[in-house]
């Protein structure tokens, strides 16, 4: 049998891991389980997966593991190990649905929850222990947890615990479990450290890379708008008026700016939350259900929900600051675009984000189309009978109005630059209104965005270019 025809249900699987996965809606493996589970379910074998965020990695060890597991031995038998608390959650969530019906135990243990509550979750036996480095840690110096009988250790995204710092707690924990453990290791990335592990805790560990899916990047359609600082609220109304989108989540840099923007849009929709690291536990884990379950169609976040989260039939994510790092821009939509559906992903750029945008699309290695400006304002009659319907601009195009100035390359000497530098000096217009200037022979062509046309057009009737006057006319 091919493996692109491949079912979960082909799988050597008991029928009650196969109840859990069909409640859960697993159908048919993607790249990584399909690669992952067959080794697993075959041998005990120590191995490093290299694969993005989102690409189904905790099913690809869960599923093997919840087959393998012994219910009948009430002992932890398989330790994970998370980098935050909303992804423990999730992996918790994946492998209590996978083992329902098989009757498997698993318990979360996370920072800022008492530890009274988790060490008496603890004292009821489970299988599968899901937990932070810091609190897992707490617990076996406290004897909470005991990993005698510890059958699989898996370290998740790897490589966000160790930018996080727990490097240290990951060794000793690793030394306080059994040398025959089975040891996987998932990463996005393998830095030194990662390397380091894995040479020193892993028994001649199998390698195995899985490519960024791009196809997944395909399924979302990845737009920007330049928008005025002040303007942006407003828009995003607009924005959500006209997208109507069936959930989606908004995504700022801080807390202090999720704050700020809830505070303002929860006057205008009740169907809007919040998340963010500042929140109680708690408090975000209830608002992360009321949103799944669709109390909410419209979540305001900072990045903490970017990685590890996954939502249903998310349709739209906004970025409404472009992201001070670039690997989030591709944790933030992944949001969307999910499996079998499609998704939309806006980012609204400032005059002061542009050079962090172009950053990030060096990053990508594309350029994200711009589908328009600010808040439009209404046309003149006058205006319009000037502009001809080809030439007006039209929101959502990247397509703005086209002036033309009576010199080029052979009679005169101005650059792009000094085209540029007089635009700008006319009031009311920044670099997010000037698009693409063309020099030509004897005339030049100025793309003019944002309906800001027409004060260019009489700026520039009184602007000197290099110590010269030019003609200005609408390009036909």
């Amino acid at each position: 049998m091919h493996t692109n025809d491949i079912k979960i249900k082909d799988y050597p699987l008991s029928n009650e891991i196969k109840r859990g996965l069909s409640e859960l809606g697993f159908k048919k493996p993607l790249e990584v389980q399909s690669i992952v589970i067959p080794k697993l379910l075959e041998n005990d074998v120590d191995l490093i997966v290299q694969s993005q965020t989102g690409s189904g990695k905790t099913a690809a060890f869960a599923i093997p593991i919840c087959q393998k597991i012994d219910v009948e031995d009430e002992s932890v038998q398989m330790v994970v190990l998370v980098p935050t608390r909303e992804l423990a959650e999730q992996v918790k969530y994946d492998i209590s649905g996978i083992g329902k019906y098989k009757g498997i135990k698993c318990v979360s243990v996370y920072g800022k929850q008492p530890i009274e509550i988790q060490r008496k979750e603890l004292r009821k036996k489970p299988h599968v222990v899901v937990g932070t480095p810091g609190r897992t840690m707490d617990h076996l110096l406290k004897k909470n947890l005991k990993l005698n009988n510890l059958k699989y250790l898996v370290l998740d995204e790897a490589d966000e615990m160790l930018i996080m710092g727990f490097g240290e707690q990951l060794q000793k924990i690793i030394e306080k479990t059994p040398d025959s453990r089975t040891t996987l290791l998932f990463s996005a990335t393998m830095p030194q450290e990662a390397i380091y592990l894995s040479e020193r805790y892993l028994k001649k560990p199998e390698r195995i890379e899985v490519k960024p899916d791009n196809s997944a990047l395909n399924k979302i359609e990845q737009i920007y708008y330049k928008v005025e600082a002040l303007k942006k609220v407003d828009f995003l109304k607009m924005m959500l008026r006209r997208e109507a989108p069936r959930k989606t989540i908004i995504f700022c840099n801080t807390q202090e700016q999720v704050e700020r923007l809830y505070d303002i849009m929860k006057k205008w929709s009740y169907l809007i939350c919040r998340v963010h690291g500042g929140m109680k536990q708690i408090d975000r884990m209830s608002t992360m259900a009321a949103f799944k379950r669709g109390h909410y169609n419209c979540l305001i976040a900072t990045d903490v929900a970017a990685r590890g989260i996954h939502v249903e039939r998310v349709t739209h994510v906004i970025n409404f600051f472009v992201p001070f790092d670039n690997e989030n821009y591709i944790h933030r939509i992944g949001r969307t675009g999910r499996v079998d559906q499609n998704g939309v992903a806006i980012t609204f750029v400032t005059e002061r984000e542009e050079s962090r945008f172009e950053e990030l699309e060096k990053f990508l290695g594309y350029e994200i189309p711009c589908k328009g400006g600010h808040v439009q304002r209404r046309i003149g009659k006058k205006e319009q009978k000037r502009m001809s319907k080809k030439n007006r601009y039209v929101a959502g195009s990247k397509r703005g109005v086209q002036l033309q100035i009576n010199a080029g390359v052979v009679n005169s000497s101005f650059t792009k630059k000094d085209l540029m530098q007089a635009i700008r000096k006319i009031g009311g217009i920044s670099n997010n209104d000037i698009g693409k200037i063309e020099i030509k022979g004897k005339v030049t062509n100025i793309e003019i965005l944002n309906e800001k046309e027409r004060l260019v057009y009489k700026g520039l009737q009184d602007k000197k270019i290099k110590g010269k006057s030019y003609r200005v006319r609408y390009k036909k």
